[in-house]
């Protein structure tokens, strides 16, 4: 009896801690950087949204914006953020990358965009952070 009650108090130990962990699935990680020619990699790629272009903005540990660049390269998995190379000596792995919406206000609505996918700008163009852009090319 007392071995069981012994597998209660871990069990309920264990589901306590596990709900408690407060997971952002929404931002990124920072897992390597080059401070000379100011690159960022994170480990996020096109499936959540770092798109070529797109505007992304570097957390410190304590939740102080660094610096924010702009995603020159990008796979399914994993994105290349070009920032400032004086603020980027300041960038640590492990360091939170978030999408940063341009227009957005301080409630933290969210901002009516041009597009929303592909099929909102035509047969001949492409959605890119909320803007149409110009010809596929295919």
């Amino acid at each position: 009896m007392q071995k069981f009650q012994l597998l209660l108090v871990v069990l309920a130990t264990i589901m306590i801690s596990a709900t408690s962990f407060n997971v952002n699935a929404q931002a990124a990680q920072v897992t390597s950087f080059n401070n000379q020619k100011g690159y960022v990699w994170i480990d996020e790629g096109k499936a959540v949204g770092f798109v070529m272009g797109a505007t992304v903005c570097i957390y410190s540990f304590s939740g102080d914006i660094i610096t924010c660049g702009r995603v020159q390269s990008t796979s399914e998995s994993h994105a290349m953020v070009m920032v400032n190379k004086e603020k980027a000596i300041y960038i640590k792995n492990g360091m939170e990358a978030k999408l940063h919406i341009e227009n957005a206000n301080e409630e933290g609505v969210n901002v009516q965009r041009d597009c929303v996918d592909d099929s909102d700008c035509g047969d001949a163009g492409y959605c890119v952070n909320g803007k149409c852009q110009g010809t596929k090319g295919w």
